[in-house]
């Protein structure tokens, strides 16, 4: 796709507003691509009271945060000017300030922003006050583009870059570090993270998984992690993120661990010894060992590998979230990506007759509760499909 068409170069001040809570790779690339593309520095504008979300850092740790990670980039500023009052700033408000401030100025936003920008406060004022730098995001081109031509059919001066920057959020990093991951931030800033105790209210719950499972495992939780609280976002479920992220976390807990023969089993007997024993007994110890008492959260872990009817929004993301992980590469599965991108339950039906039509093919047996999910969402095989 040719984004670009008689765009000018870009110059001046590229500014890059957010919570940053915390500043992830995915900030600093988008910077590191505007300075590339010709702008003179990068302006770091940190919200002190974002509209739309709530912060877990304060704005003192969000500030050196991201002075840290833009130490590592040339011709940076952070800019404080919006965590003085403690108010609410909109985009729309802050550009006409910054550009009296710093001179021409492009605002870099990601795919995501601009695939929602119609949700932003007066977001024709924000496509006059400067030119926008926007990279896509991976999985979402057809979207990217339908916001990209409608923006500009109303005025807006658009460089779409076809940089694509790691596929990375905030949210998403803030809940790997409650899992001792910081893959997604600067060592600065996981060092900070680390040494001022930030982001880890379920640090033991994720000490104890990482403790019980197989390395291998865990990684798949920390992929599935990612992969749900993405989704919750992009398809705008509006799920308790805790939710999600609990869910996500422990749905693979009693993965390849044998029930203690004192146990009471907390499985159907016919699951017993199956595949999908674990999403049972994994409920249990959700429930027992990990101190888990919220029930949206126990019944998407006991029916993520085989659904059932009648599921929650919750039931289906963690579902289809264990199957989509970035890692699965089964013949199809970017179809499925994209697909539930553009619209969740259909794509989650989609994800249900693949995963139901796999077991089909290979002849396995197939457990009741899959047989009455498949039923009741309408996607078992039609005649001509098994033949």
């Amino acid at each position: 796709m040719i984004y670009n068409k008689n765009m000018k170069p870009l110059h001046g001040t590229a500014l890059l507003g957010g919570a940053f809570d915390p500043p992830h790779n995915a900030h600093i690339q988008m910077a590191a691509r505007a300075l590339e593309l010709g702008c003179d520095r990068v302006v770091f504008v940190p919200s002190g009271n974002p509209p739309h979300k709530r912060c877990t850092a304060d704005f003192s740790d969000r500030e050196a945060m991201l002075r840290l990670a833009a130490a590592e980039l040339p011709n940076t500023v952070v800019d404080t000017s919006e965590g003085e009052d403690g108010e609410v700033h909109y985009s729309k408000d802050m550009l006409p300030r910054l550009t009296e401030k710093y001179g021409d100025c492009v605002f870099v936003i990601g795919g995501d922003s601009l695939i929602d920008m119609d949700k932003w406060r007066d977001p024709d004022k924000v496509i006059a006050a400067a030119p926008i730098l926007a990279f896509p995001r991976k999985d979402r081109d057809g979207e990217f583009a339908r916001a990209l031509a409608y923006w500009r059919s109303r005025g807006a001066r658009i460089h779409a870059d076809g940089f694509t920057p790691d596929g990375v959020s905030s949210t998403a990093a803030r809940y790997l570090a409650e899992m001792r991951d910081y893959s997604l931030i600067a060592p600065s800033v996981a060092r900070y993270i680390a040494d001022r105790g930030l982001y880890c209210e379920y640090a033991p719950l994720a000490d104890k998984l990482a403790s019980q499972v197989e390395k291998k495992t865990y990684e798949h939780i920390k992929r599935t992690v990612v992969c749900a609280l993405g989704l919750d976002f992009e398809c705008a479920l509006g799920l308790d993120r805790d939710k999600v992220f609990l869910a996500a976390m422990l749905h693979d807990c009693a993965k390849k661990i044998c029930r203690m023969p004192h146990d009471p089993s907390p499985s159907p007997p016919d699951s017993v010894g199956t595949e999908v024993e674990h999403q049972f007994y994994g409920a249990y110890l959700a429930r027992t060992v990990y101190g888990i008492d919220d029930a949206e959260v126990l019944a998407a872990i006991e029916c993520h590998c085989t659904g059932k009817p009648d599921m929650t929004a919750l039931d289906k993301l963690i579902f289809c979230a264990d199957m989509l992980e970035d890692k699965r590469d089964f013949e199809g599965v970017a179809e499925l990506r994209r697909m539930i991108r553009e619209d969740f339950e259909r794509g989650f039906r989609a994800c249900l007759a693949r995963s139901y039509g796999y077991l089909v093919a290979k002849g396995a047996d197939i457990y009741p509760l899959t047989e009455v999910a498949a039923a009741y969402y309408g996607v078992l095989p039609t005649a001509e499909s098994k033949e």
